[in-house]
């Protein structure tokens, strides 16, 4: 290899380490991580249900919605997911396409919430299942960085060099709660919730990366490095969620507070790296295997939202919601160098040294650098309920803005992500069918700059646009009335039996 090529792989190999582990953490992570609630009737009207909240998936939403219930309800809610993207990654003489598909079906959300009075109030508590966070998916991207030698040692060549990354990574997990809620009318007005959360998060991340050098303009082509890495992270942590809800004939005004919590943070980390830079006694490539085992912490965010429903006239809801999450404060704390594809710090010597660095959970970068930003979600929709003879036939449709934390290469913001919602239903006195489609979009950069404080021009970065559709279903039981034997067990475990004759 060339003189002046050797002296720029060392500051090459560095730069391709970050950007490698900011695309593989976050080019699969294609939703906001905006909380949602589950339930294809919330989905239906746009997700827009923090005003509303009144059915078996209320916690989900608005713990206090829970206080409207005044039967024992059992919901099941699952889906059937969809994901298209399409890369294209622009080249000197052409543009190549990439396209993948991945489906995939699972259950969502499954609550049993029974309501009782105390203290002549209606309480209602709920034991729940939520399939909070779904990550899957397969993605491409590219690294790109343009240096002129002369930049790294003024006696090289005045060569232009193209520091080339692909990296092709695949995802799937999830982040489950198990959730005991309960929602109390503390007024004929006014009603507040409360939810305690025990999270469980699996998730695992495959795939290898590559990087070249191109030099210019002949574009001969050098390899760096390859990569095969496999990741398999781990989440578990107890949170709370409060809410409020404040209801009058034709206006209601809901509030939820998600708050911040810490849990306990588990990395299992494999990974090949071949070095086209180096050889051994036989002329091969150097090979190193990297395994980490890493036991942290992760600080997850607070996240608020405000929703407000009105009800024009009988059979008529219109709702609207907005929610704020501060993913800039989610960090994974006492990260190694090396773990997560992160680079390594390496001593005068050339050896590896111990070093440990809190890293925002988005982008990966040190968490007092991090380019990951706070997002704002909106969301509006629409019920409206065709009442037949003995069924209720409801209509439903709704339109989101949601916005990616992760900001892309030759963009001002995160990626923005548009979608629409349709859905209907089957209600009867005691059981409750709904379905809801949703069709979500977004478009971005799939690229790295290397180096921070460079222009770019965004219409030479690899592309991709992604179009997710999301069937959701939703069957909830509704059960008996002063009969019901679950009213009067929780009744005696949360009153006691000296209430009964006043209830």
């Amino acid at each position: 290899m060339k003189r002046w090529l050797a002296a720029g792989v060392l500051s090459a190999l560095l730069c391709a380490h970050e950007a490698g582990a900011q695309v593989v953490q976050n080019i699969v992570l294609r939703n906001s991580f905006n909380p949602v609630g589950a339930g294809a009737r919330g989905l239906g009207m746009g997700g827009a249900f923090i005003g509303v909240a009144d059915d078996g998936t209320a916690a989900s939403f608005n713990p206090a919605g829970l206080a409207q219930l005044r039967r024992s309800e059992l919901a099941a809610v699952g889906f059937n997911d969809e994901l298209r993207s399409t890369l294209t990654v622009p080249r000197r003489q052409q543009v190549e396409t990439f396209q993948s598909v991945t489906r995939h079906y699972r259950p969502d959300f499954f609550g049993l919430s029974v309501p009782f009075e105390a203290a002549g109030k209606n309480l209602t508590v709920e034991l729940s299942y939520q399939r909070t966070v779904d990550i899957f998916g397969r993605g491409q991207a590219t690294v790109l960085d343009r240096r002129e030698l002369q930049d790294l040692d003024p006696d090289l060549p005045p060569t232009v060099v193209d520091i080339i990354g692909q990296i092709a990574p695949e995802a799937s997990g999830a982040f489950h709660t198990a959730g005991l809620a309960a929602g109390y009318q503390l007024t004929s007005r006014l009603a507040l919730g409360a939810s305690l959360n025990y999270w469980i998060a699996r998730w695992s991340t495959r795939g290898h990366s590559d990087f070249r050098i191109l030099i210019l303009p002949s574009e001969a082509e050098f390899p760096l490095l390859r990569t095969d890495f496999d990741e398999e992270q781990r989440f578990q942590a107890l949170s709370v969620n409060l809410g409020m809800l404040l209801k009058y004939p034709r206006l209601s005004l809901g509030v939820v507070v998600r708050m911040p919590f810490t849990g306990d943070y588990t990395l299992l980390e494999s990974s090949r790296q071949i070095d086209f830079t180096s050889a051994d006694a036989r002329g091969e490539p150097i090979a190193d295997q990297l395994d980490f085992q890493v036991r942290s912490r992760i600080r997850w965010p607070r996240s608020a939202g405000v929703g407000i429903a009105l009800r024009p006239f009988k059979g008529m809801t219109l709702a609207g919601d907005y929610t704020r999450s501060q993913w800039s404060r989610s960090v994974i704390e006492d990260v190694p160098a090396g773990a997560l594809l992160t680079p390594r710090k390496m001593g005068l010597d050339g050896a590896p040294e111990e070093s440990f660095t809190d890293r925002n959970f988005f982008d990966l970068l040190p968490a007092t650098q991090t380019a990951t930003e706070d997002t704002d979600q909106w969301r509006a929709g629409g019920e409206y309920l065709v009442v037949l003879p003995g069924i209720i036939v409801p209509l439903r449709g709704g339109y989101f803005r949601d916005r990616s934390p992760v900001v892309d290469l030759g963009a001002d913001r995160g990626r923005l992500i548009t979608g629409f919602t349709v859905g209907t239903g089957l209600n009867f006195q005691r059981l409750v069918l709904d379905v809801a489609f949703e069709r979500r979009r977004s478009a971005g950069n799939v690229a790295l700059r290397l180096r921070a404080g460079e222009k770019v021009n965004a219409g030479r970065l690899p592309a991709e646009t992604v179009r997710e559709d999301r069937v959701v279903a939703s069957l909830i039981y509704r059960a008996g009335g002063p009969d019901d034997p679950l009213k009067r067990l929780f009744r005696f475990l949360f009153v006691g039996r000296q209430d009964e004759g006043n209830n």
